[in-house]
Parts: C-alpha cells; structure tokens; sequence
C-alpha cells in the first residue's frame, strides 16, 4: 500500500486524482487544504508520497517544502509533487525534496501517471493473514491464546503503517477501539500472548527473522518484537519472498 498526502484546496483536478486514489485497495490517501495542516499531517503520518498545490491557503508551497525540509533526511526524500500554473515562479534554491513539477491545467492522466510511476519505489505488496499465522506459529505462538488475535491485527496494522510502531499506545488503543474492548485487555493479553516466544529457545523461523529476533539472549518487550517483526515483513515481501 502507498501512502499519498494531498495538500490542495478547491481543486478540481486533484478532487478526482483524490476519489481515484481512494476507491484503488493499492493506495491509503489523505488531504488537506492548509499549508498548517499539510505540514502536521506529513509529520504525522510520514506519507511515500506528498503532493502539493500552489491553492493552499496560509502557506507557500515554498514555506511547505522549506519546513518539511528542515530534517536533513526528510530533504533528501525525494517524494513531493508540485502542481502549479504555467506562470508560478518557483522560488526554492534547493530541489532535494521535489521529484517532479506538474503544471496546469493537466494534460490527461499527467499526473495520475506520475504517481504511478512514483508509487513503485513505495508499494507495499499486500499481506495475507495465512502468512501472518505461519510466521507466528513458526516462533511458538499459541493461536488459541487469548492474545493471538490482537496480535495478528497489531502486525497487520503496523505493516501498513510503519509509523505507528514509534507509538505503541496508539496500536494498543486502535486494537481496543477495533475488537470493543479495553486498553488493558488488549495489553495484557499481548504481554501473556508473547510469554511463549521468550520462553522457547528454538524456532522454525527462517535464518533471517531469527537473526532479528535475536536479542543477546534477552527477552523482547512487545513494541521490539513487533517492530523487527514489521520491519522483516516489509523487507521480505518487497523482495517478492514468501516465507
């Protein structure tokens, strides 16, 4: 999945690039209409790809890429997509961060071929839950366990959404919220749910996972499990490997 932030305000054009992305299973989309908003949703969600319109009110799109900007690796993220008229003068003298400028009005599919053609460096094959359960299972995972389901969500939810693994309390309340239960019942069970994992000292994991699971003999805490866990996924399938 690839995560679009589109920053534009009464825009025709980009209305329909937004309803096209949203109805596509292969893309995750959000918009805003302030230059305020864009920069806290970018920090927020870290987005693959940023798409920004000169329509956007209170900030220049300049002021936009200059605050997004100022993290030296966010600078080097090549992954924004201005959309500007034929007469804008672009007043930036670095580039780092602008992958490519698209002027209007769009020539047709302009600019969805340009997030196509972008998207490929970002797209996150879909994870099936049969492969979730292997993976589990292979490190001695109960699937009877109360915990079990939370944790097959939890990794499935952070797959996609990578950024929320450095907030384990927003995973741990978007699971309550989803399964109608409590913030303790959610943690609780995962912590019981992880025992056995900690406990064992072989796994029928491959090389690579148990290489990253591996904690100098130490227990790991449910936010570094589930961490290296997502990180591995993503990998992995990215190579086009199955387990």
């Amino acid at each position: 999945m690839v995560n679009v932030l589109i920053g534009s305000k009464n825009t025709a054009e980009l209305d329909i690039l937004y309803q096209k992305l949203a109805n596509d299973k292969n893309y995750r989309v959000e918009n805003v209409t302030t230059g305020k908003d864009t920069v806290n949703m970018y920090l927020k969600t870290n987005p693959d790809i940023l798409i920004l319109d000169n329509s956007i009110t209170d900030m220049s799109i300049e002021e936009v890429v200059g605050r997004l900007s100022s993290n030296p690796l966010e600078r080097k993220k090549c992954n924004t997509v201005l959309t500007l008229p034929l007469d804008y003068n672009i007043k930036m003298n670095r580039y780092e961060k602008i992958s490519q400028v698209v002027y209007k009005p769009f020539v047709e599919k302009q600019l969805s071929n340009v997030v196509k053609e972008l998207a490929i460096d970002f797209y996150t094959p879909n994870l099936e839950i049969g492969e979730i359960d292997w993976l589990l299972q292979s490190l001695n995972f109960n699937y009877l366990s109360g915990g079990y389901r939370y944790m097959k969500k939890a990794i499935s939810y952070c797959y996609y959404r990578p950024e929320e693994l450095e907030y384990l309390n927003n995973v741990l309340n978007y699971l309550a919220f989803e399964f109608n239960t409590t913030y303790s019942q959610v943690r609780d069970s995962l912590n019981a749910c992880i025992r056995p994992f900690n406990r064992a000292s072989e796994y029928n994991c491959p090389d690579e996972l148990f290489k990253m699971l591996y904690n100098n003999g130490h227990k790991l805490s449910l936010k570094d499990f589930l961490e290296r866990v997502v990180i591995y996924l993503i990998k992995t399938k990215k190579q086009g490997r199955m387990f």
